[in-house]
């Protein structure tokens, strides 16, 4: 049975001084009626240039708030420094200890990037009084389907700690009205005060409940704001629909040509990949998911029925290219699909322009089909390790021996 939650949105100004922004959280801390207190994205540090000797001044800073929280829960925007990565993470902290609640893995261009920080692999669902949480950090906002994948869970809300300027703060606003009408849950934007090296941040925190409503609202200064959320609100009017949309993944290069330069004029990334894909097992998948992981769409180019043969011999393939594309249309990962005759991709290499061209680790890059082309435009080539030890004539060799 949900009941309520006694939280507080800290919006405070970010300084590039870990000291200073210490102080007034824990200054915020020890004013905050709520038992659990929300921080901005990177509210320790701002966005400085890191160095390694930030790190100890991190772990310094979280053990203070740990000292300080007492019986509350403290969720804190703070980097993450493991070796020689650095990550923009988002902290839970009690007075029993702290641990990562979440890392940014959708980087802000121009700023993330440029401030050290990688991609993030963190990311796990909060649970506070018989509700779940899920979060996204700042510019993650933008992108439905990190919100739609925490649908799946069931979750109940979803917090969003930002460091969003004043002048797209419409944007900030809308998008989190959005997200809650969209999924059904309440939504908790925690944006700070202050200033990005020229750019001024834009305030505006709040609380959206799940008909779209405006619970809670800041200005644009510093401010503690208090709410008991009251999580047993009535049901909607109407149900949450989430259809399976079966759409037409094979495509002929004309199609993909024009595809590829409407996305990539919205900023997006093409990756390309190749095979057989016959009797698709555990290492296809995979290989695949880690090949969409690296941009915003993923190419496959499959060997047709011909060109299999050409590569294996007359008894390949097991499945027809028919079958083939079934099976791999089925994989969330692969956006669209390409057959070709020849032996390898090369002519569809020359023709998308990929952005980052995927193979597996057992080629050499100089043995890569379209490596040399590829880079010689700017774009990426990226050797994938396997995870397991597998493959289709291994699997052939196995049902040979029954």
């Amino acid at each position: 049975m949900k009941s309520r939650l006694r939280l507080t949105l800290a919006q405070i100004e970010i300084t590039p001084w870990i000291e200073k922004n210490l102080e007034k959280i824990l200054q915020c801390i020890e004013r905050a009626q709520g038992k659990v207190i929300l921080f901005p994205e990177l509210a320790l540090t701002g966005y400085q240039a890191f160095t390694p000797s930030i790190n100890s001044q991190i772990i310094m800073a979280l053990k203070e708030i740990q000292k300080k929280a007492g019986d509350k829960l403290i969720l804190l925007g703070a980097p993450r420094i493991q070796g020689k990565n650095l990550y923009n993470a988002y902290y839970t902290i009690t007075s029993e200890g702290y641990q990562i609640f979440a890392e940014k893995e959708i980087l802000f261009p121009g700023l993330d990037d440029l401030s050290g920080f990688s991609k993030g692999g963190r990311r796990r669902l909060l649970f506070l009084d018989h509700s779940k949480w899920g979060i996204v950090i700042c510019f993650e906002l933008r992108s439905p389907e990190a919100i739609r994948s925490w649908l799946r869970e069931g979750i109940d809300g979803l917090m969003v700690p930002a460091q969003w300027p004043e002048s797209r703060i419409e944007h900030f606003k809308t998008l989190l009205q959005a997200r809650a009408i969209e999924s059904q849950i309440f939504v908790i934007g925690i944006n700070g005060v202050g200033k990005i090296g020229d750019k001024r941040l834009g305030g505006c925190s709040s609380v959206i409940d799940p008909f779209g409503s405006e619970v809670l609202s800041l200005k644009d200064e510093e401010a503690l704001g208090e709410i008991n959320l009251d999580l047993n609100y009535p049901s909607l009017p109407y149900p949450l629909r989430t259809p399976l949309f079966k759409t037409p993944k094979l495509r002929s290069i004309d199609e993909l040509l024009e595809i590829a330069e409407k996305r990539r004029k919205k900023g997006q990334i093409m990756v390309f990949t190749n095979g057989c894909f016959d009797l698709l097992h555990a290492g296809h998948v995979d290989y695949l998911q880690k090949a969409r992981k690296l941009g915003d769409f993923l190419i496959v180019g499959l060997n047709s029925d011909l060109s299999v043969s050409k590569l294996k011999g007359i008894y390949r393939p097991i499945n027809p290219q028919e079958l083939r594309i079934e099976v791999l249309s089925a994989l969330e990962c692969v956006d669209y699909i390409i057959l070709f005759d020849e032996e390898t991709p090369e002519n569809l290499i020359k023709a998308l322009k990929p952005d980052i061209l995927v193979k597996g680790a057992d080629w050499k890059e100089e043995e890569i089909v379209g490596a040399s082309l590829v880079k010689s435009y700017g774009g990426k080539v990226v050797r994938i390790e396997f995870s397991y030890d597998i493959s289709t004539s291994k699997i052939i060799e196995k049902i040979r021996k029954i």
